[in-house]
């Protein structure tokens, strides 16, 4: 038996937006785990911070379809405890919203509104942070402990039309639905695509919002590891828009820094959504990288705060107010010499190329799949025999898959840096 409860964020004429779930074993419940998503929408700063939610924990982590085949493989064959129906509706549409099965009959501790309020009165006022989570979960594992609860086995319906499961590898990959007329309606990545096929074809049940029967075939990509799987999902979906996909159809437009001039002809730089001329080339996919790498080249080039976009006070910027440096900010430098310093800070930040390679599992044994950035940007993905030798951009250009950067791929990547040795981690331009 496991206990799950979803923390949400409550919005006006929105509902309750899960963001984080907890799950206990009912014979470990001192243990209890958490795993944080990026919500189904956007919620704005001034919400987070009323609530007093760390925003940018939340916006930096994975969307649900990324957690969805660790929370499938944990809840196969379990049977699933819920504080309220609620709450089951909440977990129910997140696994709708990504195309699986997710119709059990749960078992529901509290049916009566007010008897959960009674529960639950002494656990801490600050309802949004993980400890109340894990005291919440307490609270239902003694209230079940309290309880005679049964559950009711739904009548069991096979999906799965005759379909072979041994003709699929339990191996990470992309899979895609076509039906009869060729055109892909769904797209889907697991970690084992046999299971991940099984769920969906064989759950019992309701069906999920895609109708199984329009499935008339199954194209598999294998992609040796989860990270390229994620990559491969993007792009397919993205690019065919498949009617039953809902999430990562779309794309934000990126964050970019423009290089403009202000009424005294200083130099200035501003970071923007709108696509300009005269701008660096990078372009990134959420603010908080976009002014990682803004304060870099500000400092490595000890220009003015203020006329990089980083600070925006009235008076001079802090390099004037606290390391008493000269600064264009308080006329101790005239703005030719200024604009001559930025021109060739610019010029040198647009030259300089930080290739980097990341080395995954392949799909053989005989075989290491990559991801490749420049300055930290998406390129594309490939598959690279062990032998072969990586020592500049030209030895892996012959096997790189190339790839449009997005917001999507911009975040699975840069979970990437945090999940991969650093000993995978290869820089071309220093070997």
């Amino acid at each position: 038996m496991k206990f799950i409860y979803l923390q949400s964020i409550e919005i006006k004429k929105k509902g309750l937006i899960p963001f984080r779930i907890f799950v206990a074993e009912k014979d470990e419940v001192e243990t209890t785990r958490h795993l944080t998503f990026y919500p189904q929408i956007v919620i704005s700063k001034s919400v987070y911070a009323s609530r007093n939610i760390d925003r940018t924990a939340i916006i930096t982590s994975p969307p649900f379809c990324d957690i969805a085949d660790e929370l499938i493989d944990e809840f196969t064959n379990s049977k699933l405890i819920f504080s309220n129906r609620k709450q089951f509706q909440i977990l129910k549409s997140q696994f709708k919203a990504i195309g699986y099965n997710f119709n059990i009959k749960p078992l529901i501790i509290w049916h009566s509104e007010k008897k959960e309020l009674d529960e639950i009165t002494s656990i801490p006022s600050q309802k949004y942070s993980e400890q109340f989570g894990f005291d919440y979960v307490l609270k239902m594992f003694k209230a079940f402990s309290n309880k005679n609860i049964k559950q009711v086995q739904p009548p069991s319906e096979d999906l799965s039309n005759g379909i072979s499961w041994k003709n699929y590898k339990p191996s990470a990959g992309v899979y895609l639905f076509y039906n009869s007329e060729e055109k892909v309606i769904y797209v889907g990545k697991a970690k084992n695509i046999r299971k991940r096929l099984q769920s969906h074809f064989s759950e019992n049940g309701k069906r999920s919002n895609i109708d199984y029967s329009a499935v008339n075939d199954i194209e598999i990509i294998y992609t040796g590891n989860d990270c390229i799987a994620q990559l491969v999902e993007s792009e397919k979906i993205k690019n065919l828009k498949p009617i039953y996909n809902t999430q990562q159809v779309n794309t934000s437009s990126p964050f970019i820094i423009n290089k403009g001039l202000n009424a005294k002809g200083i130099i200035k730089l501003k970071i923007v959504r709108k696509d300009f001329l005269d701008n660096m080339s990078e372009k990134y996919f959420n603010r908080e990288s976009v002014k990682q790498s803004l304060k870099q080249f500000c400092e490595t080039h000890h220009l003015c705060r203020k006329f990089c976009g980083i600070e925006f006070a009235k008076g001079p910027c802090t390099r004037v107010t606290v390391e008493n440096s000269t600064c264009i900010c308080n006329g101790s430098e005239t703005v030719e010499e200024y604009n001559e310093r930025f021109n060739i800070a610019f010029r040198e930040f647009q030259n300089k190329k930080t290739r980097s390679l990341y080395k995954l599992k392949g799909r053989n044994l005989n075989e290491d799949a990559f991801v490749y950035t420049i300055n930290g940007i998406y390129q594309g993905y490939g598959f690279i025999d062990k032998f072969e030798e990586i020592r500049t951009e030209s030895d892996i250009l012959g096997f790189l898959i190339q790839q449009n950067n997005n917001y999507d791929t911009s975040r699975i990547v840069n979970s990437l840096k945090k999940l991969i040795k650093r000993e995978n981690i290869i820089q071309l331009d220093n070997l």
